[in-house]
C-alpha cells in the first residue's frame, strides 16, 4: 500500500470488558475468556493491517490499549477510547500513529434543530407527532486524521445506533400497552430511537458537508441494512454512476456511498453480511465514504480498490464463540487508493497534446 493510500476497518468488539467486570448484569469475562478476546482481536488487526479502525462495544479504554499491546501492534496506533463511570458501552477509534489531528469530540445530543416534537402532518392524520428522545443511546466519536503529506483531513465519525432487538422498559402495571403487549413495545421503542437517532446524525452530517469538499467516512454498527430506512437516511442515498454519459455521483453535496455497494458494483458474485440472526444473514456493520472517496465524482481524491468482510467466524456456537474470543459481528475493511481526479484529468490531457 503507497503512503497516501487510506485502509480502513469496522470492528464491534462484542462487549469487549475486563475480565470479572459486570456486563448488563451478567458476570462478564473470565481472565480465559478474556484472554482469548485478546488475542483473536489481535490476529484480525494485524492481518487486515488498516490505517483507522472504528471500534463498537469497549466497554473500557484498557482493552484496547491490552490488545494493541502485542501481536506485533505494539506503538503503531493511538487510541481515541474513554470509560465511562460506571462502565457503559462506548464506541472508540484507534489511528496510525501520527495521524490524529485536533482534539476528538464525543457527541452524546441531537442537535437542537434535531429535535422531532409536535410535527403536524397536512393530511391523513391530525394528531401531531413527538417524540422527546434528544440524546444518542451510544455517543458518537468524531475524529479527524490526515494519512500522510499532501493529502486533505479526513473527517470520521463512529456511530453505534440503537439495536433492533428489544428493549429493556422498565415494569409499569398502569400502562395498559406493557400489561398486555409488552413485546411489541419492548420493539416498537428499539426501532423509533434508532430512527430518531438517524435523523439526527444525518442533521450532524448535513452541517459537517454542505457546502464544502471535505472528505467524511462514517463507520459503525448502525444495526440495519443498507437499503434500510434508517441506513439510507444517514447515507443520504447518493446517485451512483452506471453508463458512460450519466452524470450521477459527479457531485454529492452530503451523500456517503457504502463500500457494500462499491464492492458489488465490480462483483460477479459478492456476499456481504456481517451478522446472523436465527439463521438470517444480515448487513448491519458499514463504512460509508463522501465523494472525496467515489471514483467518479469530479473532487475525487482517492478511489476505490476493494471491499473484504471477515464473517467465518459468525457460524461458531456460544460455546466455541467464549473459547476462542470471537466476536458477533463481521469486520469490514476497505481501501481507497490516492488517485485524485484532477491528477488523472491532466495526465490525460497532457497525454492527448503530446
Amino acid at each position: 500500500m503507497a503512503e497516501r493510500d487510506v485502509r480502513i476497518a469496522n470492528f464491534n468488539l462484542l462487549n469487549l470488558n475486563l475480565p470479572g467486570q459486570p456486563i448488563y448484569g451478567d458476570p462478564g469475562w473470565t481472565d480465559e475468556q478474556y484472554a482469548a478476546k485478546i488475542a483473536f482481536s489481535r490476529r484480525v488487526l494485524a492481518a487486515f493491517d488498516a490505517d483507522v479502525i472504528g471500534f463498537q462495544e469497549c466497554w473500557d479504554a484498557q482493552v484496547l490499549h491490552d490488545i494493541f499491546a502485542g501481536g506485533g501492534l505494539e506503538g503503531g496506533y493511538d487510541i481515541v477510547a474513554r470509560t465511562l463511570d460506571p462502565r457503559g458501552i462506548q464506541v472508540a477509534l484507534a489511528a496510525r500513529k501520527g495521524m490524529l489531528r485536533g482534539e476528538p469530540v464525543w457527541i452524546d445530543t441531537f442537535p437542537e434543530d434535531a429535535r422531532f416534537v409536535d410535527l403536524k402532518e397536512e393530511r391523513d392524520a391530525a394528531e401531531s407527532v413527538s417524540v422527546t428522545i434528544g440524546r444518542f443511546s451510544r455517543p458518537l466519536l468524531r475524529v479527524v486524521v490526515n494519512k500522510a503529506a499532501g493529502t486533505p483531513d479526513i473527517v470520521f465519525y463512529v456511530a453505534h445506533l440503537k439495536s433492533k432487538g428489544p428493549t429493556a422498559l422498565r415494569s409499569d402495571d398502569a400502562n395498559p400497552v406493557l400489561r398486555s403487549n409488552r413485546f411489541i413495545a419492548q420493539t416498537v421503542v428499539s426501532h423509533v430511537r434508532r430512527m430518531v437517532e438517524a435523523g439526527a446524525f444525518r442533521a450532524i452530517l448535513d452541517d459537517e458537508m454542505k457546502d464544502n469538499d471535505k472528505p467524511v467516512v462514517v463507520m459503525g454498527d448502525l444495526n440495519d441494512g443498507t437499503t434500510s430506512v434508517t441506513t439510507e437516511l444517514i447515507s443520504g442515498s447518493p446517485g451512483y454512476r452506471f453508463f458512460a454519459k450519466s452524470v450521477a455521483g459527479l457531485k454529492s453535496d452530503a451523500g456517503l456511498y457504502t463500500v457494500e455497494k462499491l464492492q458489488q458494483l465490480r462483483s460477479f458474485r459478492h456476499v456481504y453480511f456481517t451478522y446472523i440472526f436465527r439463521n438470517q444473514m444480515e448487513s448491519l456493520d458499514h463504512i460509508m465514504v463522501s465523494d472525496s472517496f467515489y471514483d467518479h465524482s469530479s473532487i475525487r481524491k482517492w478511489s476505490f480498490r476493494e471491499m473484504q468482510v471477515l464473517n467465518d467466524h459468525l457460524t461458531a456456537t456460544e460455546a466455541e464463540r467464549r473459547r476462542l474470543g470471537y466476536n458477533d459481528h463481521g469486520i469490514v475493511v476497505a481501501q481507497f487508493d490516492w488517485n485524485p481526479m484532477m491528477e488523472e484529468a491532466e495526465k490525460i490531457v497532457a497525454g492527448n497534446t503530446g
